[in-house]
């Protein structure tokens, strides 16, 4: 397949949606990275948005596959931002700081509110 799969149209942003309400454990952080880093590959997007709207919970074990997918988009000039955070997602990320907070340093996450603030944060940028 060649890298870039289409001729006609660009794709400089794409959104992934986590489905699962929770996520735990190795197995699924080992399936979820695996479907993070071959999507972001075929569709050839320089940026990508991951929606966490139906995650209520997650482990520490989740990181993993964000943090593959965040060096993968960086070393194309992407960036990668997380929106929908419920409100413990939200905190699991503030304490393991990965995401920014007021007063603290800059972290490896960007986060928006929503899917609608996440594409306008990104709208701007071109493939």
């Amino acid at each position: 397949m060649a890298d870039q799969p289409f001729r006609h149209i660009s794709c400089p942003v794409v959104v992934f949606r986590i489905e699962s309400a929770q996520i735990i454990g190795d197995d699924l952080a080992d399936a979820l990275r695996d479907e993070f880093l071959e999507a972001r590959r075929v569709i050839g997007a320089q940026h990508v948005i991951v929606d966490f709207e139906p995650v209520t919970y997650l482990s520490s074990a989740s990181f993993r596959p964000l943090l593959s997918l965040l060096r993968e988009v960086r070393a194309q000039g992407g960036r990668l931002v997380l929106c929908n955070l419920q409100p413990y997602v939200h905190e699991v990320f503030s304490v393991a700081r990965l995401i920014h907070t007021p007063g603290a340093a800059p972290a490896a996450f960007e986060v928006q509110a929503n899917l609608t603030a996440a594409i306008a944060s990104l709208s701007h940028l071109g493939p």
